[in-house]
């Protein structure tokens, strides 16, 4: 698309100087901004450039005060560009798809960075954005697949949607204390990406334990890809839009009962994932909440009131997913959009094991021998489901020998009888 559009569009250069097409933006003020080439190819830009801060027109000096629109784009030959302290503003995909650009010097004289603009490169393992700018454009820096390292200044205010999405290499990033808006997905796609630190001076914004959150930490906004366990703090009533997405290392989360609200695509593509539990304090659930959450096995509702809202997984999950709902409650679930969708819905207790009376004529006998849980007085055939404290299924099955598992309180059933163990 950005290439039928720098085809299309309007602008031509107005005179060459050694190889550097320039494009006068004030005849008055005698300032000009590197363009492309009128050949509708900008691929003869190549090797390692250094553009000058005047140059000079039919015995008429210019200032170079900005990279314009598309100047560089697809050069794929370039492969360092020096920036002279004169120009202020880097245009809209100025260097777009340069995937040979290993090296760029940003002077403090930038003051804002366009959409696009150095989206695709490749090849460029650091930046430093100087304390000038003041605003990154969406998708700035999206798809640097080699950018391992990034230094943002501390007069940026803004930071644009996918600004740094699909940065594969990036393993963190610090948010200064002057950023007051990060957009939608601004680390979407970064597999790398371990933590984001924000400067404890910022008052929009704040980190816990390497994760993204409003100031206040009552929403939370980005989880790092890398993270693998994650406890939301109480303190979180909303989780954000995409605010797990693509967090494919993701094992466990755990969302506490101050929740009300999840967005968005708040856990797509977390492949890793195979159960969720959602407490009774949501409300409302956000379009494909789970989508291509594809090996989640289990999904504990705990809500006693179905939520109405849009579909929330793909139809792998709806087709292999159990969904567990409350006691008493299957048949309004079976009512209900999304969650009549699901082919498997089973009721449960939600009150942990204490919820659960044992049967005091059970034939069950539970023996605990060295982490495994040992089964018997039991019909042949027969199914067996153990329950963790918080009520949710551990095991289900017929084996009369459980291994490994881990310390705690249980509730054992075997069709009628019922039994509560201690490991």
């Amino acid at each position: 698309m950005a290439m039928l559009c720098l085809s299309i569009h309007a602008s031509a250069y107005d005179f060459e100087v050694d190889g550097i097409c320039y494009k006068i933006l004030s005849e008055e003020e005698r300032t000009v901004e590197v363009t492309y080439s009128s050949w509708g190819n900008n691929r003869f830009y190549r090797g390692d450039i250094e553009l000058p801060k005047k140059v000079i027109n039919r015995s008429k000096t210019y200032t170079l005060t900005s990279i314009g629109w598309g100047a560089f784009s697809d050069c794929r030959g370039l492969t360092s560009l020096t920036i002279p302290n004169s120009v202020t503003s880097i245009g809209d995909i100025a260097f777009f798809h340069c995937s040979g650009l290993t090296s760029v010097t940003i002077p403090n004289s930038v003051t804002s960075i366009g959409d696009d603009a150095f989206r695709g490169c490749s090849g460029l393992t650091s930046v430093t954005i100087p304390n000038s700018v003041t605003s990154i454009g969406d998708y700035a820096f999206g798809d640097c697949s080699g950018l391992i390292s990034v230094t943002i200044g501390n007069s940026v205010t803004s930071i644009g949607d996918y600004a740094f999405g699909d940065c594969s290499g990036l393993t963190s990033v610090t948010i200064p204390n002057s950023v007051t808006s990060i957009g939608h997905r601004a680390f979407d796609g970064c597999s790398g990406l371990e933590n984001i630190y924000v400067d404890p001076e910022n008052t929009n914004y704040s980190s816990i334990d390497g994760i993204l959150y409003s100031k206040d930490a009552t929403s939370i906004i980005k989880v790092p890809a890398t993270k693998s366990n994650v406890t939301i703090p109480n303190s979180v009533t909303y989780i954000g839009n995409y605010a797990f997405e693509r967090c494919s290392g993701l094992t466990s989360v755990t969302i506490p009962n101050s929740v009300t609200s999840i967005g968005d695509s708040a856990f797509s593509f977390c492949s890793g994932l195979t159960s969720m539990t959602i407490p009774n304090s949501v409300t409302s659930i956000g379009r494909e909440a789970f989508d291509e959450c594809d090996n989640l096995k289990s999904i504990y509702m705990q809500c006693k009131v179905p939520i109405e809202c849009d579909p929330i997984c793909g139809d792998n999950t709806l087709k292999e997913a159990i969904l567990y709902v409350p006691k008493g409650t299957k048949t309004a679930y079976e009512k209900v959009d999304p969650w009549r969708n699901f082919w498997n819905i089973e009721e449960m207790y939600f009150n942990g094991v204490e919820g659960i009376e044992a049967d005091d004529t059970t034939g069950l006998r539970l023996v605990v021998n060295n982490g495994s849980l040992m089964i018997d007085g039991l019909d042949d055939n027969q199914s067996i489901i153990v329950y963790d404290v918080q009520g949710r299924v551990v095991y289900r099955g017929m084996n009369r020998i459980i291994e490994n598992i881990a310390s705690g309180l249980y509730i054992v059933k075997a069709g009628s009888q019922s039994a509560k163990i201690a490991i």
